[in-house]
């Protein structure tokens, strides 16, 4: 019998497991997704569009379209098996001499004015670019190669630290290196490109990106180190030093240049909880800078859903405490280097209330729905400055928080798993759609007036009728975000949003935006 727990579980399954969901996560399985889904609704070449301006849907013409994902702080490029290093490439801001430790926030803008761009976290003008350096590494893994990045449980981390190596060139532009002719161009990804990066929710397992990959399993090691034995810890190493050599796995994390191989001036995107954190944070920032312009004296409303299987977790508190002063930011500056209880990588603090809120303190707010597993809370905040996320002090923002609390997984993918979940998925929908009292909440947040008259036809359904320019409130796809601007005469359905209400629909926060 095995008593080591963790190392047997990842010495005798965890290879195996990778695989498996391996082949359901690389975007050559994104890019057949699409195309047998596309195939249903008459369309042959959707997997081949660019996702740019031309290829919006008419209604969506005059929208902001976000695709959240986030950039890890280095890769290696793999050699050949008989040497004994392989080359990794990091990546840093271009206005000083760090590389990250961290993974910084990467939106996809397709704007209303038909350009496209990639936009980052980092304190930069133009905040998307950033330079890459290369050094040589082990292609043995040890997690001691890795402490400078500060693995678990990341004491005094900080969000950049000296460069390893002199910076060469800027990194790259996102599946344009080739097209563009080296990459200083700016270009349309396609539809597949960005649905992956948006989509590899296990791409922080990938060993194609050394730091990245150490921190998440620094967590289990930490405890072993806490409470195991040296014999349990050794066979733990083992393990995690097998997985870093098997090339099968690196696609959970999707290459930026995707279809084609990563070089030296590439990086990778991965997804996750470190992705869609930021982007209630970056939205708040465009509202901020785009439609704004300077002034903080309307009231931002925000519909924030979470598509949670159960509440009280340290994983659902940090989705709602790291945007307030609170006890997981204690001692942190906005944008600094935070690992939030239940978080398996760390981040840059996404903080950008000042005021105070704890778990108590939220569960307070928290009121049940009659008849159903969902529940809501009315929070508000004002707005600190954030520099990483170009946000600027004093905008009062109040949001609806909805929780679904319901035990169906995001993993969805394989035929068993897809038979098992449709219905439930089908019904969790309809329940949600159906429950007047979720209906009358929004309602009464975006406009109490819109509740006085229930007899009013104008509010007897909250969904849009087909033809409305509004779009769904709720996506059954993550990361996307629509921040929708140019409605000047509101069609059928949407006569009751307010141009300062940010409608934020999320899986897993995933978030769909809707701006009017």
């Amino acid at each position: 019998m095995c008593m080591l727990v963790i190392p047997c579980a990842y010495l005798m399954s965890s290879f195996s497991i990778l695989s498996s969901i391996h082949r359901a996560y690389n975007p050559l399985v994104m890019d057949k997704m699409l195309l047998y889904t596309s195939k249903s609704y008459g369309d042959m070449n959707f997997t081949k569009k660019t996702a740019g301006y031309d290829n919006k849907i008419d209604v969506l013409k005059g929208t902001h379209l976000f695709i959240q994902s986030a950039l890890v702080p280095n890769s290696r490029i793999r050699s050949n098996e008989s040497s004994s290093s392989d080359t990794a490439v990091y990546i840093g801001p271009s206005d000083g001499d760090t590389i990250y430790t961290v993974p910084v926030s990467a939106v996809y803008i397709v704007d209303d004015f038909g350009t496209t761009s990639y936009r980052y976290s980092t304190i930069n003008v133009a905040q998307r670019s950033l330079d890459v350096s290369q050094a040589p590494t082990p292609s043995q893994y040890s997690f001691d190669d890795w402490n400078d990045f500060y693995l678990y449980p990341g004491e005094n981390g900080t969000t950049n630290i000296e460069e390893l190596t002199t910076k060469s060139n800027g990194l790259a532009q996102p599946f344009g290196r080739d097209a563009c002719g080296g990459g200083s161009c700016k270009g349309d990804s396609t539809v597949v490109q960005v649905a992956s990066i948006s989509s590899a929710v296990m791409g922080n397992r990938s060993p194609i990106i050394p730091s990245t990959y150490s921190q998440k399993y620094s967590l289990d090691r930490y405890k072993l180190e806490q409470n195991g034995t040296f014999a349990e810890r050794a066979l733990y190493d083992k393990a995690i030093a097998r997985m870093y050599n098997q090339p099968l796995l690196d696609n959970f994390a999707v290459c930026n240049q995707w279809p084609n191989s990563c070089g030296e001036r590439d990086g990778y995107f991965i997804d996750g909880g470190f992705t869609d954190g930021p982007s209630l944070v970056i939205n708040v920032a465009q509202y901020q800078a785009w439609y704004n312009d300077g002034d903080m004296n309307e009231t931002l409303k925000v519909i924030l859903t979470n598509t949670n299987e159960a509440w009280g977790t340290d994983y659902q508190y940090t989705q709602i405490l790291q945007y307030f002063e609170s006890p997981i930011n204690e001692d942190v500056a906005p944008g600094g280097f935070n690992w939030p209880p239940g978080w398996s990588l760390p981040c840059q603090s996404q903080q950008i209330f000042k005021e105070f809120m704890d778990e108590s303190t939220l569960d307070s707010l928290i009121e049940p729905i009659p008849g159903s597993n969902m529940t809501t809370a009315l929070l508000k905040g004002t707005t600190i400055d954030s520099p990483i996320f170009n946000i600027k002090s004093g905008s009062s923002v109040d949001i609806l928080l909805i929780n679904l609390n319901d035990p169906i997984t995001t993993y969805v993918i394989t035929p068993d798993l897809i038979d098992m979940y449709t219905k439930p998925l089908a019904n969790m929908t309809v329940s949600i759609a159906e429950n007047e009292e979720l209906a009358n909440r929004i309602k009464l947040f975006v406009e109490p007036a819109l509740i006085n008259d229930d007899n009013d036809d104008e509010t007897d359904n909250l969904s849009p009728s087909p033809s409305s320019s509004q779009g769904s409130l709720i996506s059954d796809y993550g990361d996307i975000d629509i921040d929708e601007t140019s409605s000047d005469s509101p069609s059928s359905g949407q006569q009751f949003i307010p141009h300062q209400l940010l409608t934020v629909a999320t899986l897993s926060f995933g978030m769909m935006n809707l701006l009017k």
